[in-house]
């Protein structure tokens, strides 16, 4: 039983982190490339009641205005520096300069994160250090203005969209949709994954529920309640936020159109055709954040951003894991000794049932002769078997599942790491010692994983083994460490540094036990 126990465990530590290490691996893509024109027109998912925006198609995204000669007005706020073009007065690159490289976020200089009236031409009318405002005329009938306003901090900024008739009659002004994508950039070294992770995806605030849950954009849909909707990857989030102006459109329109053959997702949010009066004017506030995905400031900023963190199935221990280690870098000033420290004191609060988990695997291999014993008396039997082995168990003072109550909690502590150390902003460009640069990035001399898979194998020398034991199980996990270190040579750095920390203590508590029990 007790071997089954721990073949699971193994065999589901393998699967998990599997899919992680290979299955989200892909061809990397040069992210400047024109995106094809292959979208697909298609209609809302269901019509709004009348009183909200009707249902309409998709706009195709072209490259309209690619060849097209365009003015580009610049702005540098804090670590973003904007570039919209005269054309649309739409962002076409927003490049983030982060800890590890600058990342330019938008994927085609065609496309935009906030792109609508791709078609109009724009004038710059106003300047300041964190505002831009614009105006066109194209369509005679109407003045349209679009006025940036960039929050000092890169925190939520607005967008503030404004249409007013011009002429002596009342008009009725087009429909017009606000675009974002497709996709969404990163630092060049990510850019391998990304294609794998981007998606579009909505938060909303469920009946009972305290915190508003992230769904995925798969198609046209309709959503009540919506906090904010947008496209993310691994590191970086570009959103819109719901407010009084946004609270009518439920819509969201949805599509895929394709880099190098891969997809990429699109999103529209459609704005209905509105009737104005002589010199009335109508009004659309847009607030947004593009940035990281840095838990602690989405936070801060609420709406529901920090949502867009993943913190995988065991999201309540990777945020602690999370908040452990911000607390520990505010003592050391270093996220590898945050995490070595994090590692020791996670050993020693493991100890007492490590020195538990030890004495029961060493019983029962004292134990195995006597089992053997029972196997071969009762073969033909098994309920008096099993009645015989446990009273042998209980006898002893032993139980057969006490040797692996360490690793079953060990399991959940190392997913939510795994997630929490994967996802972490503040590791992103985070350097250690000597070559390692990136705690979220690979060690590229692979020194780590390497020195962890010899760790484990010395640890597995030195534990009992059980005599007799199944040949499939013993060959399982006699390769495990083998099979780790292959896994772990692309995995973050500051993930195989804990593991690494957790192998080499538990080989040093592996040591002190055994003399113990002498």
């Amino acid at each position: 039983m007790q071997k089954n126990l721990v073949l699971a465990i193994v065999l589901s530590s393998i699967v998990y982190i599997f899919w992680f290490s290979v299955i989200e691996k892909r061809p990397a893509i040069n992210q400047t490339q024109t995106v094809e024109k292959t979208i697909s027109q298609k209609t809302a998912a269901a019509t709004p009641p009348a009183t909200q925006t009707k249902a309409v198609k998709i706009e195709k995204f072209e490259t309209h205005h690619a060849n097209i000669p365009a003015t580009i007005e610049k702005i540098k706020i804090e670590n973003s520096e904007y570039s919209i073009s005269s054309k649309g007065a739409q962002i076409t690159s927003l490049v983030y300069d982060g800890p590890v490289s600058p990342a330019e976020l938008v994927i085609d200089p065609s496309s935009s994160l906030l792109g609508s009236f791709e078609n109009y031409d724009f004038k710059l009318v106003g300047k300041k250090s964190h505002s831009l405002k614009f105006e066109s005329k194209t369509n005679k009938d109407f003045l349209i203005k679009k006025n940036y306003d960039f929050d000092r901090n890169s925190g939520i900024s607005t967008l503030e969209i404004s249409v007013s008739n011009l002429t002596s009659e009342s008009k009725m002004f087009e429909e017009w949709q606000l675009k974002m994508g497709p996709g969404l950039g990163t630092v060049k070294n990510e850019e391998k994954e990304n294609t794998k992770l981007w998606e579009a995806k909505y938060t909303v605030l469920e009946k009972d529920r305290k915190h508003p849950t992230v769904h995925e954009i798969e198609e046209n849909t309709t959503i009540n309640n919506w906090k904010w909707v947008g496209i993310d990857n691994r590191y970086f989030i570009a959103a819109i936020i719901e407010n009084d102006d946004l609270a009518a459109n439920k819509s969201i329109l949805y599509d895929n159109p394709k880099i190098n053959d891969k997809k990429t997702p699109f999103i529209s949010m459609p704005f209905a055709a509105v009737a104005l009066r002589p010199n009335e004017t109508k009004k659309w506030k847009i607030d947004f954040y593009i940035g990281p995905k840095d838990y602690e400031k989405l936070e801060v900023l609420g709406h529901g951003l920090d949502r867009s963190v993943d913190f995988g199935f065991f999201s309540p221990l990777a945020k602690l894991a999370n908040s452990s280690l911000l607390y520990f870098f505010n003592m050391t000033g270093n996220y590898g000794f945050a995490i070595i420290i994090l590692s020791i004191i996670l050993q020693i609060l493991m100890f007492p049932l490590s020195w538990k988990s030890y004495k029961a695997m060493n019983m029962m291999k004292k134990l195995q002769p006597e089992l053997q014993v029972l196997q071969k008396r009762y073969k033909d039997d098994p309920k008096r078997l099993n009645t015989e082995v446990m009273a042998m168990y209980k006898k002893n003072g032993t139980n057969p599942l006490g040797g692996c109550l360490p690793m079953l909690l060990q399991i959940p502590i190392f997913f939510a790491l795994f997630t929490a150390l994967r996802n972490s902003w503040a590791l992103h460009g985070a350097d250690f010692i000597f070559w390692i640069s990136d705690l979220s990035s690979k060690d590229p001399y692979y020194v780590l994983p390497i020195t962890m898979g010899a760790i484990m194998l010395l640890q597995q020398h030195v534990t009992p083994q059980t005599a007799g034991g199944d040949k499939g199980q013993m060959a399982v996990m006699k390769w495990m460490p083998v099979i780790f270190t292959f896994m772990f040579l692309t995995f973050p750095a500051g993930l195989v540094l804990y593991w690494l920390i957790n192998s080499v203590s538990s080989f040093a508590q592996q040591l002190y036990l055994q003399k113990q029990s002498k």
